[in-house]
């Protein structure tokens, strides 16, 4: 049975990379056959979104590409979108919060 586990992102960082042979399991599985499921419209699909995806709001920022290329790198590791990073990071300073140094 598969599970579900929230982590922050220092749970992430301690994660070890993916081992070759574990590479190898995701690079030949199967998708799911999606044949018998029916047409869905925009609005119908909208009640399956994650409780948090309402809770989000798309903006434009400029963000220094040094960080960037850090929560790609990260992303890589991971297989974790580098923005959905990006957010996790920002959802756990916000908690704890954190606030910036200024030097």
């Amino acid at each position: 049975m598969n599970t579900m586990t929230t982590m922050t992102l220092d749970d992430l960082k301690k994660l070890p990379p993916l081992t070759e042979q574990e590479k190898q399991i995701i690079k030949q599985a199967r998708a799911t056959p999606t044949d018998d499921c029916p047409a869905m419209t925009a609005e119908e699909l909208k009640e399956f979104r994650p409780w948090y995806a309402k809770n989000k709001k798309p903006i434009t920022i400029n963000i220094d590409t040094g960080a960037i290329s850090y929560f790609k790198a990260l992303a890589e590791e991971t297989g974790i979108a580098y923005q959905n990073l990006m957010n996790l990071f920002l959802v756990q300073c916000a908690k704890e919060k954190k606030r910036p140094i200024f030097s």
